[in-house]
């Protein structure tokens, strides 16, 4: 089996990442990885995630935020001890599919972890909103971010959206710096649906926006984006599952004294 490292750049990482290379019995391959470790924070995860999309990803918090890494740097030992003996185990989550088509009639598609986002900087955009082909509102602001459970608690908790279960499988939408008054209005709170629903949004022009996947940014002339789960799945190895609502708290709660 082949393994690598996707690491920060930060002493403390490049540390764990030699003890690794040192004590893990698989072949280092970087071409064709069946098994990726991250070391550093939920960054360092996401982008690992989208190098290598077909392997099993294992986390090693030592970054600001560990919201996805399954092992903290005192067990290091152990995730050797699970690579090098097969223990460990797998979850499944699940990937928002964005299929993206510009003016000149190019379809983008990327998968997504955390959440997909289409954001005008400069300028208030409008795009129409359909949800499973039904026309839901003509939105006006900067742009809306659509989440999956596991993004609820990343860029889609800093717009005021809900933070989902990760036990639960929905789509969410946002808003970003939506505009209502009497001449627009839109339903201004997040929108948590199905996730057997599928979300498409279409402008009647072709306007200069950006589309993020995750951390991925690309600046598109964009004309409509459909956004659905189409049985895509990132793996993530662990030895303990930690539960979600303690993950919740160790992320953006105070311990009780």
């Amino acid at each position: 089996m082949n393994y690598c490292i996707i690491c920060r750049d930060q002493d403390k990482s490049q540390i764990i990442k030699e003890k690794l290379i040192e004590e893990i019995s698989h072949n280092y391959n970087e071409e064709s990885p069946q098994i990726v470790i991250a070391i550093g924070g939920d960054g360092t995860i996401l982008r690992a995630s989208h190098m290598y999309p077909e392997a099993i990803i294992f986390g090693i918090h030592t970054g600001h935020l560990g919201f996805y890494a399954n092992y903290s740097v005192d067990e290091i030992d152990l995730l050797i001890n699970d690579i090098n003996n097969n223990t460990y185990k797998i979850n499944q989550f699940d990937l928002l599919t964005a299929n993206v088509l510009d003016s000149n009639g190019n379809c983008i598609i990327d998968n997504a972890l955390n959440e997909v986002t289409i954001v005008s900087p400069l300028k208030v955009v409008s795009l129409d909103v359909y949800i499973d082909d039904i026309y839901f509102e003509r939105f006006r602001g900067t742009g809306l971010c659509i989440s999956t459970p596991n993004g609820s608690t990343a860029y889609n908790k800093s717009l005021n959206g809900c933070v989902i279960d990760h036990d639960l499988k929905t789509i969410q939408l946002t808003e970003i710096a939506g505009i209502n008054s009497n001449a627009y209005r839109t339903l201004s709170s997040p929108l948590v649906l199905s996730s057997k629903r599928i979300i498409r949004l279409e402008s009647s022009e072709a306007l200069d926006l950006y589309v993020t996947v995750d951390h991925i940014a690309k600046q598109v002339s964009f004309k409509s984006i459909v956004l659905k789960y189409d049985n895509k799945h990132l793996k993530m190895g662990y030895h303990n599952n930690e539960d979600f609502m303690r993950r919740i708290h160790r992320t953006f709660l105070i311990s009780k004294e």
